[in-house]
Parts: C-alpha cells; sequence; structure tokens
C-alpha cells in the first residue's frame, strides 16, 4: 500500500494529528493498529508466513492480519475494512483485548494502541502480497511451536498471542 494519513494519538488515545505512515518511526508518535487472529469452527487459529520482502519478520508466522488504522477510522471498521480487502474474508468479530506496547527493533521504533480482535470462520485467507502462506494449529500446537522454534514467529505475534491466549479457547 501506497503511503497514507494514520491518525498519532496521545497517552490516552485520543487524536491529536494525523501525520504519514512512514513518519512514524523517525516521530516516534504513538498510533493504532488492530491484529486479527482467525479461528475456524474446529477451534484451529490460521496462522499465515509473511512474504520475503517485508522489510520486519520477513517468511515469519504471524497473525492473520495486522495493520495501521487509517486516518479519522476506528478500530473496529478498520478491522472489518482491511479483513476484506485483504484476504477476502467477511465475518463476526470480537475484541478480545486492547494493549499498549513500545517495541524497538534495529531501525525502527513504534509505540502503538493495539485493538485484538478474533474472527470465527471457516472461510480460508486469499494469498496475496502480504502473506505466500498459512496453516492451522490448535493452541497447545503453538505453545509448542513458539518453545521450541520462537525464531519462525513474528515478535508481534508472540506478544499478542500470550496477551490474549486464554481468551483464544
Amino acid at each position: 500500500m501506497a503511503d497514507h494519513l494514520i491518525d498519532m494519538v496521545d497517552e490516552n488515545d485520543i487524536i491529536i494529528w494525523s501525520e504519514l505512515k512512514s513518519r512514524k518511526p523517525d516521530l516516534w508518535f504513538i498510533s493504532r493498529v488492530v491484529a486479527i487472529f482467525l479461528k475456524d469452527h474446529d477451534w484451529k487459529l490460521i496462522v499465515c508466513k509473511r512474504w520475503s520482502h517485508k522489510k520486519l519478520a520477513a517468511e515469519k508466522w504471524d497473525l492473520a492480519a495486522f495493520w495501521n488504522v487509517d486516518v479519522w477510522e476506528d478500530y473496529t471498521r478498520s478491522a472489518s475494512r482491511e479483513l476484506k480487502e485483504e484476504l477476502d474474508i467477511t465475518c463476526e468479530l470480537k475484541m478480545l483485548d486492547k494493549i499498549y506496547q513500545e517495541i524497538e527493533h534495529k531501525w525502527n521504533k513504534l509505540k502503538i494502541f493495539c485493538w485484538i480482535f478474533i474472527w470465527i470462520t471457516d472461510a480460508e485467507p486469499r494469498l496475496n502480497h502480504e502473506i505466500t502462506e498459512f496453516k492451522k494449529m490448535t493452541l497447545e500446537e503453538i505453545d509448542i511451536e513458539l518453545s521450541l522454534n520462537p525464531e519462525d514467529f513474528c515478535e508481534g505475534f508472540v506478544n499478542d498471542f500470550k496477551q490474549v491466549r486464554d481468551k483464544l479457547k
């Protein structure tokens, strides 16, 4: 996606300004994001592998979807819109949690409010410019993989999974 405006928010998640997404690492402002876990009716989570061209966590297993909330858009609307646009999935959503995180990478600093959602659907994600493959895993299978091969997963996935694991049951 081309550079676009996202909201800058204060420590209370109140919009104070809008700025280009590309300026986020330089200005280190707080922004809004949504994280989506997909679960099928067999109670398995769908984890997706990121494309090799991604700046962060290329070729690692991740949530079904994660992105910045667009300017003046609320979390729920953003989650519904992006899930339809990116993965061609429409389904009921449930908000699991809202967390604040400060994350530092080698070349990038992020401060975010993240709403974590769960979607229950038997629809399979459409592969696209973001994901190359997906697989379905039980919570126990994810626990085992995270203990054996944590480097195979995005840091954000690990953080979000730990935050809401018990709510995913």
